[in-house]
């Protein structure tokens, strides 16, 4: 295993955590000192080559990033650790996300929900922003419905990545939940979380597909979708689509810089499919929340 690092400048944050969000599959992360002061990217490649490679294209879109990373070569043990260091606990009200190898030091409050987990870097680990307003339109949704109710609702978790979010709505009561990714191995590590948690295979319905090919014939009372906010503007119409009378549209992947972009792009689609009221300020249209430079952005359809 090699690992590449560097440390990079405050002004080109931003930048690089876009444009790794774009990535299907990212095998890059950033890290940051407790003083917020100072910043490092690293990523993890199976070989030198598919390092070079990817140092490479990172470098055509950040010219200003160095010739060359630090560089070191891993055996399994040491990826493991340095793996795991980027992997913490995180909890919202009364739902924990807990790394699998922490299950017997992490303590949970009794009557809380605790979902244990495993993933590479590629597939999300809940402690990005735009993770966490989707966990917490989860925990709102389940509340709004009462906590007997959830098991009635039909979820749908676009881009599930690890299957956090999935795997989140079936612990917490969920009976008829579908999560779908375009990555292949974003589903096998889904299954292999669903595992983990002594979840049933059939408890979640994972499938690799991309979203007009699995939501076709699919409607939600809730949607949560985490993806990137150009894709999520391209297919507004299949997503409102999917949305059951009295249902909701949770979206996040987007920047707080982009989200009037994403209001544009649903308001035709919302009118036309939900008869819905746009208001005469479009920033009021549908309820957002920022965390950090990222946001999202829900709407609920009419009964």
């Amino acid at each position: 295993m090699i690992e590449l690092r560097t440390a990079v400048t405050a002004p080109m944050i931003d930048q690089l955590e876009e444009w790794l969000n774009e990535l299907s599959r990212c095998p890059w992360g950033l890290t940051t000192d407790p003083t917020g002061t100072a910043c490092e990217l690293f990523g993890y490649f199976e070989d030198a080559e598919a390092a070079r490679v990817a140092w490479e294209n990172l470098r055509a879109a950040f010219p200003a990033l160095p010739d060359q990373p630090k560089k070191a070569t891993l055996d399994d043990r040491d990826w493991k650790e340095a793996y795991k260091a980027h992997l913490r606990p995180w909890s919202h009200g009364d739902l924990h996300w807990v790394p699998v190898w922490m299950r017997d030091e992490y303590p949970l409050p009794p009557g809380h929900t605790r979902l244990l987990f495993d993933a590479g870097l590629a597939f999300g680990t809940g402690d990005h922003p735009t993770t966490r307003l989707m966990a917490q339109r989860l925990l709102e949704f389940r509340d709004t419905r009462g906590r007997k109710k959830i098991s009635d609702a039909r979820i749908i978790d676009a881009g599930c990545g690890s299957g956090i979010l999935a795997l989140s709505a079936a612990l917490l009561g969920g009976r008829n939940v579908f999560g779908f990714d375009r990555d292949p191995e974003a589903i096998t590590v889904s299954r292999e979380n669903l595992s983990a948690n002594g979840l049933a295979p059939t408890a979640v319905e994972l499938v690799h597909a991309g979203i007009e090919a699995a939501l076709q014939g699919r409607r939600a009372d809730l949607l949560l979708a985490n993806i990137q906010a150009d894709v999520l503007a391209l297919h507004a119409d299949d997503l409102a689509t999917a949305i059951l009378p009295g249902g909701t549209l949770a979206m996040s992947g987007i920047l707080a810089a982009e989200v009037r972009d994403v209001r544009t792009a649903f308001e035709p689609i919302l009118t036309r499919l939900w008869n819905f009221e746009v208001p005469d300020e479009l920033e009021a249209f549908g309820r957002s929340r920022v965390m950090g430079d990222w946001c999202d952005l829900v709407f609920q359809r009419p009964e």
